[in-house]
């Protein structure tokens, strides 16, 4: 049995919302589509993120010290960076020189085990707590920035060096440090921008001057030739660039120490303390997003708009308050006290102000000058004034309605 199609009515379904419409009522959902794009783009672009932390062996910028670990893995020794202390887990200290980029952030712990390690450290950027590891009376001293000096030592390293140039700092002795201590490159000021010791551990080397080993740098004077031989001596080089959120201490071999967390240093943040601040930084900035008050389409409303004339009134008179409108203000009043009294008393429009003084004296026991100075008198100067004036008002219409 066929069915007949012809004559049935076919009605054509609503077009469905636009996505700019979809936009509008979910635009969290499309802000999200559009990180995830942006990111998928980022990590198919780029293999792998840029490093712009300065002295580090994976900055290509003028700050990092990349050109130098290429040198030194094209001269066959092996360069490995690490960014906690725990993390250099060296295997054998006598064929490793241990590289500390930046000591400052170093706490008295870390630099303790620095200290004992029985093996080569080099120093780049001098702090007095680095100097003091070398146990060779040195001290940290001021020099002139920029200035060119040259070796002046019997230090091969130096002598290979020939010019080098100064930073802000300098490193000082007072005369009774070890008797292997060679200070090289002595500036203007008497500070040398080069050190060497020699202990029972291994050498401690100091640049004072970190900016020679950087990719701006490295190629000016003898500089390159400086921070290869300085870094150069073993076979294999662990470098460590110091950070404030980095709380471990040093570890080598399988008799030396296991990693630690400074304690008591009241100068560090617990371990993962970044890392939880970025994760609040960046819940913060999605709470945010959320809760602040976007503008979306225009919303009509039936006009006219009631509004109660309480509302009204209140908000005018903030207004006169704010412009500081006494005069305004008490016309107001004055007028509407004379509106209700007179309507009160009888008195027609008609009459004007003589006749309405008559009356409301005739009903009080105010005079007529003062109900005329009540009335129609100058305006208040000050808001005090004014509302002096209002009680006044308030008590002859008082009056006035009195039974």
């Amino acid at each position: 049995m066929s069915v007949d199609t012809s004559q049935r009515d076919y009605v054509a379904a609503a077009t469905g919302p636009t996505i700019t419409a979809r936009a509008r009522r979910s635009p969290l959902l499309f802000v999200g589509i559009a990180l995830f794009a942006v990111i998928i783009v980022l990590l198919v672009t780029q293999s792998r993120p840029a490093d712009y932390q300065p002295l580090s062996t994976d900055n290509a910028s003028p700050t990092g010290t990349r050109a130098l670990a290429q040198i030194l893995r094209g001269q066959g020794v092996e360069v490995r960076q690490v960014n906690l202390l725990s993390d250099a887990r060296i295997a054998d200290p006598r064929y490793t020189t241990l590289v500390i980029a930046d000591s400052g952030y170093l706490s008295d712990a870390q630099l303790n085990s620095i200290g004992s390690y029985p093996g080569d450290v080099l120093f780049i950027g001098a702090t007095q707590g680095a100097l003091d590891t070398a146990d060779a009376a040195l001290y940290l001293d001021f020099a002139e920035s920029g200035t060119q000096v040259t070796a002046r030592c019997d230090d091969a390293d130096a002598v290979a060096a020939q010019q080098t140039t100064t930073g802000q700092d300098a490193i000082a002795s007072d005369g009774g440090g070890a008797p292997d201590a060679a200070l090289c490159f002595p500036g203007s000021e008497g500070g040398a921008a080069y050190a060497r010791v020699q202990t029972e551990l291994g050498a401690r080397t100091f640049l004072a001057n970190p900016d020679i080993v950087t990719n701006d740098q490295l190629d000016e004077l003898g500089n390159a030739a400086l921070s290869l031989r300085a870094a150069g001596h073993h076979e294999s080089v662990t470098w460590y660039v110091g950070n404030f959120s980095d709380t471990t201490t040093l570890t080598w071999g399988d008799g030396g120490p296991t990693p630690t967390e400074v304690a008591g240093n009241p100068n560090f943040l617990p371990p993962g303390t970044t890392d939880a601040l970025l994760a609040l930084g960046l819940a913060a900035l999605v709470a945010a997003f959320w809760r602040a008050r976007r503008f979306g389409p225009l919303v009509t409303e039936p006009l006219p708009v009631v509004v109660r004339s309480s509302e009204a009134t209140r908000g005018r008179a903030r207004l006169y308050r704010r412009a500081k409108a006494t005069g305004r203000s008490t016309a107001a009043i004055r007028g509407l006290v004379a509106l209700r009294v007179g309507k009160r008393l009888g008195v027609p429009r008609a009459a004007g102000k003589d006749g309405l003084v008559q009356a409301v004296a005739r009903a009080t026991p105010y005079k007529a000058a003062e109900i005329d100075a009540l009335l129609y008198g100058p305006a208040p100067a000050t808001e005090t004034e004014m509302m002096h004036l209002v009680e006044r008002l308030d008590q002859l219409e008082s009056e006035v309605h009195r039974p």
